[in-house]
């Protein structure tokens, strides 16, 4: 099966944010519960060595600090990663729009794209894995570079075509 696709920028744009949600979503939503969780820590010992110094009260400010501090870091850490990301999408978008067309060519052997002046053809045995999101089909090579095509550039039929082929393809556990 190939596919001969046109570069679209929201689409594209929307496939990042996807990318950029799977790797850091679920880090996300979990320091930002143990935000809450620490600083009620701090707000709850904090009092107790006001009311009363004791071991207890300094033991749930160290607790509340050590559930805080990851939030801290991983906040800034994920805000820092994101406005990189963001900067290179925009470059990316740039230097996508002078190309006409995007191949996929999905063979027996291997998946062959072309977009531009690159080509490559990766083994189905480089494959780790796939993920359906969202209406995408990601495909993440083993040393972990996604390859990612919407059901809105493919249309619906030849999308549950090539899911069915990746199926055979790639085997996860």
């Amino acid at each position: 099966m190939r596919f001969e696709l046109a570069f679209d920028k929201d689409i594209y744009n929307k496939q990042m944010d996807l990318l950029f949600d799977l790797a850091w979503k679920r880090k996300i939503s979990y320091y930002k519960n143990s935000q809450y969780f620490g600083a009620l820590l701090i707000f709850v010992g904090g009092v107790m060595i006001c009311n009363r110094p004791n071991l207890f009260g300094f033991g749930l400010l160290i607790l509340g600090l050590s559930n805080l501090l990851p939030f801290v870091y991983y906040y800034f850490k994920i805000k820092a990663s994101y406005k990189k990301f963001d900067v290179a999408k925009i470059k990316e978008v740039e230097i996508n729009n002078d190309f006409k067309n995007f191949v996929f060519d999905f063979t027996d052997k291997s998946l062959i794209t072309s977009d531009g002046n690159h080509f490559r053809s990766i083994d189905w045995k480089d494959f780790k894995k796939y993920l359906i999101e969202e209406k995408n089909l990601i495909l993440i090579t083993k040393d972990y570079h996604p390859y990612i095509l919407a059901e809105i550039e493919v249309g619906e039929e030849n999308f549950q075509r090539i899911i069915s082929f990746i199926e055979e393809k790639i085997k996860t556990t």
